[in-house]
């Protein structure tokens, strides 16, 4: 399973593919415009093996922003309102993180 990760979620096992945040976009997404737990835990598991991935490749900026898309899910689960700052922090996540 190159380039292919497999997180566990519950009881399934779901594949990651950290090629691109492509996969995890529309869970950040919806979890930056409405707060849904689910979509925010799932979001934020699979940005962390983006992330541990960055950091095996030394590709520490795309890491720190990674980690700092982290931090806005969790900043959303504690209910804490972080405007327009959530949807730059994952353009540019995207932009630097391009083919990971």
């Amino acid at each position: 399973m190159s380039g292919t990760i497999a997180l566990v979620i519950g009881s399934v096992a779901a594949p990651v593919h950290a090629a691109s945040l492509d996969g995890v976009r529309p869970l950040l997404l919806a979890c930056f415009k409405t707060a849904d737990a689910s979509s925010c835990d799932r979001a934020l598991m699979l940005t962390e093996a983006m992330q541990r991935r960055a950091a095996d490749r030394q590709l520490y900026p795309c890491q720190t922003l990674l980690l700092g898309l982290q931090a806005e899910v969790v900043m959303v689960q504690l209910a804490e309102q972080r405007g327009q700052k959530v949807f730059e922090t994952l353009r540019d996540s995207e932009r630097l993180c391009a083919g990971l």
